[in-house]
């Protein structure tokens, strides 16, 4: 009714909106809403579209070019409450008991409140799960209870303690209506509950509690609990009803101890950095840091602004990818980087528009990229943002056909990423002179590099209450992916207190400062990094993605899970750590000498080589 009204309010009918319309109405509609609901409308809408096509009320379907926003890509690390926390939100609904006895008429109501926060806590079910149990779903000697219709449809019976059975029984002392259909969860006029009078009833005690609890919050805080106190990560994700054990992970990925053990086995809790080598470092200020290794970049020359049909088609595209919020602010950029390339290397099309853009054309705009000296990575990934551009051309009617479908990739072998080894890593730490503050900042940011593993994207956005000293925790907010927290070897604990005791002192901001006061720049620290490379002498160019690789290396050669491992990157496959996996090859050998043990000589005796 929303978008017919929408549709009226501009002179439009169902049959004659366009996708544009669509999109504007998402974006219109869910402003300021959360991506999950900006994803329920696209959803209804597709749904509904697809209806009018089903009956001929259209001729097509363009809803279909109504895209989704990747949550993964925006997830962050669930807000959890600790074990006192929410035994003080127990003491608080126990006293409002005790103190309304007197007041009969709210003693149901109480109680009701106390039952339902220790039935969630306990079992970790949704609100609405809780607001549809019925006195039958119940089972009160095998101690189970029923959810039916979950989300998904799905039921599923999960386990209750008997403490909670108890206070559900005391509610249900103040209640006559007991038959077995009855609602288990009734409101003050004996009706059932709703998902969002659960809401009201947790929001109505935010000022009471020491910490306000939203109602889905408390099924993170159950199942990171269980996961803390040693729990099966399949048995939880059956519990609490996931279809994927990586959803599972996320719930319960708060201070995860396979991290810290495996982090345990960093070659920095064994590692003593030598003295700084005494070699002539550059001349010159510290900003203009010249280096053998530096990369040379290509610029594709624009003089003016870009205009015509094709820079309008861009920015209308890149309007709509922003407004629902299908990409990150740097992956738009990269996407204008890309598509005003492309709009310079083809200016037959920059007055007729993506219309006149044909095969020949794409593939002349490639082969001068490849003689322009561009890396393949680059040139793919180029490819890849001018695939979705036409794409969305297609959707929104600009051309018929997709010139991109009879353009076939040509595999390229990945090459192996370089990496150092732990002697040249720890050269590396030695290089910057710890004397000097200016050399201990460049000191710290090259430890956590190593410690951590972090992009250096996600260093350069370290705030202070990021780095939990206390725990040995670093929060990661707004990295590539999700949110996520990795633990920080013992041995670099030391050095980051005393750079946050004597050299950061504020409580708030960021963690990392450059010399003018203000947060560091990640080409800031990727040139420090090579002038450091070359003062320590290493014959091979060194990236701040190359102590990451090192990091993965030395993790991976010291005996740690790749699957842990994975989760302390940041990634959400394991496709994604096995480039990161470098594996030298006496490691090879060692691994396959434990297969001599299941080989009997020729001549019957054991070997006794190593």
């Amino acid at each position: 009714m929303k978008l017919a009204a929408y549709l009226q309010a501009h002179s439009l009918v169902l049959e004659t909106a366009q996708l544009v319309h669509l999109e504007n109405y998402c974006i219109e509609r869910t402003e300021g809403k959360s991506l999950g609901y900006r994803n329920l409308i696209v959803s209804q809408i597709r749904s509904f579209f697809t209806y009018l096509h089903q009956q001929e009320y259209r001729s097509d379907n363009l809803a279909l070019g109504l895209s989704y926003t990747n949550l993964d890509a925006h997830q962050t690390l669930p807000e959890v409450a600790s074990l006192e926390e929410i035994q003080d939100c127990l003491k608080e609904l126990r006293r409002q008991i005790e103190s309304c006895l007197g007041r009969k008429q709210f003693d149901p109501i109480r109680k009701r409140n106390l039952a339902l926060f220790a039935l969630m806590y306990a079992t970790g079910i949704r609100a609405g799960e809780a607001a549809n149990l019925q006195l039958r779903d119940v089972l009160w000697e095998e101690q189970i209870l029923c959810i039916r219709a979950g989300k998904g449809r799905k039921d599923r019976r999960v386990p209750v303690v008997g403490e909670v059975l108890e206070l559900l029984q005391v509610y249900l002392a103040t209640r006559q209506d007991l038959t077995a259909d009855a609602p288990l969860l009734l409101t003050w006029r004996k009706e059932e509950m709703d998902n969002n009078l659960v809401g009201v009833t947790f929001r109505s005690y935010s000022q009471m509690w020491v910490k306000p609890l939203r109602p889905h919050q408390l099924r993170h805080t159950c199942a990171t609990h269980l996961f803390q106190e040693g729990g099966n990560i399949v048995h939880i994700k059956d519990w609490l009803g996931h279809k994927r054990i990586t959803t599972t992970l996320h719930y319960a990925q708060i201070q995860n101890p396979e991290i810290a053990a495996t982090l345990a086995a960093h070659p920095i809790n064994v590692a003593v950095i030598p003295v700084r080598p005494k070699l002539q470092l550059v001349e010159g200020s510290r900003q203009k840091l010249k280096s053998s290794h530096r990369r040379k970049y290509t610029v594709t020359p624009v003089a003016d602004a870009l205009t015509g049909t094709l820079s309008e088609q861009i920015e209308a595209f890149l309007r709509t990818a922003e407004g629902m919020s299908k990409y990150s602010k740097g992956s738009l950029k990269e996407f204008r980087f890309s598509l005003t390339r492309f709009a310079v290397g083809c200016p037959s099309c920059m007055e007729q528009g993506v219309g006149a853009l044909r095969g020949a054309d794409i593939i002349r705009w490639l082969s001068s990229r490849r003689q322009a000296g561009i890396s393949p990575c680059t040139i793919d990934k180029n490819l890849s943002h001018l695939r979705s551009f036409i794409a969305y051309a297609v959707d929104r009617g600009w051309r018929s056909d997709n010139p991109m479908e009879a353009l076939k990739m040509v595999p390229r072998q990945p090459k192996e990423q370089e990496y150092l080894t732990e002697d040249e890593m720890l050269r590396l730490l030695a290089a910057p002179d710890r004397s000097t503050p200016e050399g201990f900042v460049d000191y710290i940011f090259l430890l956590v590099l190593y410690a951590t593993g972090i992009r250096v994207g996600e260093l350069s956005n370290l705030d202070i209450e990021d780095v939990d000293l206390k725990e040995g925790w670093v929060h990661v907010r707004n990295g590539k992916g999700r949110d996520r927290q990795i633990a920080i070897p013992k041995a670099a604990l030391d050095d980051l207190k005393q750079y946050v005791g004597l050299h950061r002192k504020a409580k708030t901001g960021p963690f990392l400062l450059n010399l003018k006061g203000t947060r560091i720049k990640p080409w800031t620290v990727t040139r420090r990094i090579r002038h450091y490379s070359e003062v320590a002498g290493i014959q091979k160019p060194v990236s701040p993605h190359t102590i990451r690789h090192t990091f993965t290396a030395h993790l991976i050669q010291r005996g740690g899970r790749i699957e842990v491992i994975a989760k302390a990157l940041g990634h959400k496959t394991l496709a994604e750590t096995t480039p990161y996996a470098h594996v030298d090859f006496e490691d090879i050998r060692k691994a396959v000498s434990l297969l001599r043990k299941n080989i009997t000589p020729s001549s019957g005796a054991k070997s006794n080589e190593p």
